[in-house]
């Protein structure tokens, strides 16, 4: 059972940012990041292994720290041997937990949704693909050519298109290799 939980970075930001500006250690903004990312009701060992995996990622960090000051400078503060996270003040500890927040967290905003002419004109030109290989191969693409063609249609009616005009403007864009807008507007009489 997965006892992690979706927190946005932002979230796990502020929670590190609020234990750090009160005095936490490294190992202790870790925690604070794990807990936040383990839900609630979670038995000891799923929150042992939350633990364990944000720890795991922040000694990942930790080392391509200690290996970029060794590149650059030559040697490292930062001791295989001897190292610990508690080490880590300032600005390196806030890259190494930033990296941990990086892989744990969610995007802060979510990606943006193609507008549905977009999205419409890609499932056109799948349309298209599809017929090409129902030409080329024959009607083992039947099915794929059918569903994409039916997708589109349902997409142009969340569009307030009526079914039988999404119909000619497909057939009409097909025909002509215009995109799936235009060959509404020219099928509904507008151009």
């Amino acid at each position: 059972m997965n006892a992690m939980i979706t927190r946005s970075r932002a979230e796990l930001r502020a929670a590190a940012m609020e234990v750090r500006d009160a005095g936490a250690t490294t190992t202790q903004i870790l925690h604070t990041v794990a807990r936040m990312l383990t839900k609630p009701a979670a038995a000891p060992e799923q929150i042992e292994v939350n633990e364990a995996n944000v720890r795991d990622m922040a000694s990942f960090w930790f080392d391509e720290l200690s290996d970029e000051y060794t590149r650059e400078q030559g040697f490292t503060p930062y001791s295989w041997e001897t190292a610990k996270f508690d080490d880590l003040t300032g600005r390196d500890q806030a890259w190494v937990v930033g990296r941990v927040i990086e892989q744990f967290g969610e995007p802060d905003t979510m990606p943006r949704h193609p507008a549905p002419v977009r999205l419409a004109d890609h499932l056109l030109t799948g349309l298209r693909r599809a017929a090409a290989l129902k030409v080329e191969y024959g009607e083992h693409f039947a099915p794929t050519y059918a569903e994409i063609r039916e997708a589109l249609i349902t997409l142009l009616g969340t569009q307030s298109v009526e079914r039988e005009l999404a119909i000619e403007s497909i057939g009409h864009a097909l025909a002509t290799g215009k995109g799936i807008a235009e060959a509404v507007a020219y099928m509904d009489g507008q151009l």
